[in-house]
């Protein structure tokens, strides 16, 4: 168990709105990012000028880990890659919401809320971050902000009730499942599979596959799919825009049911163009992978770069 508790500096949020999507709550920032600059000291564990605020930090041992399985309530995760071979560095925020408390309800709910950083019980290659709750506290009354340097070769499994999900820069490969969170992926070295709800999915420079399905919202990728790779994007009521580079051979098949599909397929060899109301296929550069998109009642565009 990891749960040293050492001041990190984090930047902060403006609001729980823009941290999860959960509009219903507010807060206002809890870190002036400016502090630092000025070599002022950091807070200590609990953050003395807002006191439902505590920051941690821990070194994790990741010898011999293959996957990293993050599941989490309410939470913002942000995830880069480091240049050491065998330690992870864990960061947290954690932020009680709920108002009334006391200093000393707050202290003592703080202390005993926690992200663990374990072992799977079932496979030791696993490492498992879960969240620990005071007494008292629901999932909605805590939120996390975390952030995951982690060494290269590492696939990662992130699950939240709630919550955005940055991730740049990572060799392995990624599940993301989330809900009322936009999801943002950029160089990453491996498949893609991401799921959120009513946020938007962006992903960029991206090796692998990539599957991207969301609702109420846009999906925007721009990827150089490998030979024989596949590409699925969906969505409802909201905009699919796909950029794939012109080298890319696969099947396109594009479906937006009630609503529009608009195609530039300049600079790609093309061949077997059906063309329907709703919907668009053909074969570029003489097929091999595999390109869908689905925006009931939204847009698709495509283009080539």
């Amino acid at each position: 168990m990891f749960n040293t508790r050492i001041a990190t500096w984090l930047f902060g949020l403006a609001s729980l709105a823009g941290l999860c999507g959960c509009d219903a709550f507010s807060y206002s920032t809890f870190f002036d990012p400016d502090d630092h600059e000025a070599g002022l000291p950091t807070p200590d564990g609990i953050d003395p000028r807002t006191p439902n605020v505590e920051r941690t930090t821990s070194t994790l041992d990741f010898a011999r880990v293959r996957t990293i399985r993050v599941d989490l309530p309410t939470a913002r995760v942000v995830v880069a890659q480091s240049d050491t071979a065998a330690t992870a560095t864990l960061r947290v925020t954690e932020m009680i919401t709920v108002t009334g408390l006391s200093a000393e309800a707050l202290r003592d709910r703080l202390a005993n809320s926690f992200v663990t950083a374990e072992r799977s019980f079932v496979d030791d290659t696993r490492l498992d971050l879960e969240a620990t709750l005071a007494p008292g506290l629901s999932p909605a009354d805590l939120v996390f902000d975390l952030r995951l340097t982690i060494p290269a070769g590492a696939n990662l499994e992130i699950y939240l009730g709630n919550g955005p999900v940055d991730i740049t820069d990572v060799t392995g490969n990624i599940e993301i499942r989330t809900a009322n969170g936009a999801i943002s992926l950029r160089r990453i070295t491996g498949h893609v599979a991401a799921f959120t709800s009513n946020r938007p999915i962006d992903a960029a420079e991206v090796t692998g596959n990539v599957r991207a399905e969301t609702s109420a919202a846009d999906v925007s990728l721009r990827l150089n799919p490998p030979p024989g790779g596949r590409v699925s994007a969906v969505t409802t009521q909201g905009r699919v825009a796909l950029r794939i580079a012109q080298t890319t051979a696969a099947s396109l098949n594009l479906a937006a049911a009630g609503g529009t599909i608009t195609a530039t397929l300049n600079g790609f060899s093309v061949s077997g163009v059906a063309v329907g109301e709703g919907f668009l296929s053909a074969v570029l550069n003489g097929g091999g992978g595999q390109i869908e998109a689905s925006a009931t009642a939204g847009e698709i565009s495509f283009e080539g770069f």
